[in-house]
């Protein structure tokens, strides 16, 4: 079986994340997403990133209502994640285009990358414009 994975805050599920996780489970046997707990997100500190308005089990629940979804796990830090990482025998990791020139956490780990299409445009920011938040 080929353990997928692929985290993110997911704030605001939307027709993007949808697209994003099908595509994902299109290219996995089991599909795990990793919500960040987005406790520490400020605009100081993660200039464009604002802080959840969902909170944790809001978005929980809302993600294990996705049928692509097969797990939901929550972190708090990139250690967290790491722990993840190494721990839930992934085959394949799932990450957008965005990140292509980025340092990852877990990059040492032989993991599989796999950038998702992010060409539909349709992105939390995008809503956050369009509903003026």
């Amino acid at each position: 079986m080929k353990i997928g994975f692929t985290c993110g805050v997911f704030d605001l599920f939307h027709a993007g994340h949808v697209l994003m996780l099908q595509e994902c489970k299109n290219n996995c046997d089991y599909l795990i997403v990793a919500l960040n707990k987005a406790e520490n997100i400020s605009e100081t500190i993660n200039p464009g990133k604002k802080k959840p308005i969902f909170n944790i089990e809001e978005r929980v629940t809302i993600m294990k209502a996705c049928r692509y979804v097969d797990e939901v796990l929550t972190y708090n830090s990139e250690d967290d994640l790491l722990e993840i990482l190494k721990t839930k025998n992934i085959a394949i990791r799932f990450l957008g285009e965005d990140y292509k020139d980025k340092k990852i956490t877990g990059s040492e780990l032989k993991i599989q990358i796999f950038y998702t299409d992010r060409s539909h445009g349709l992105s939390t920011s995008h809503y956050r414009f369009r509903a003026g938040l």
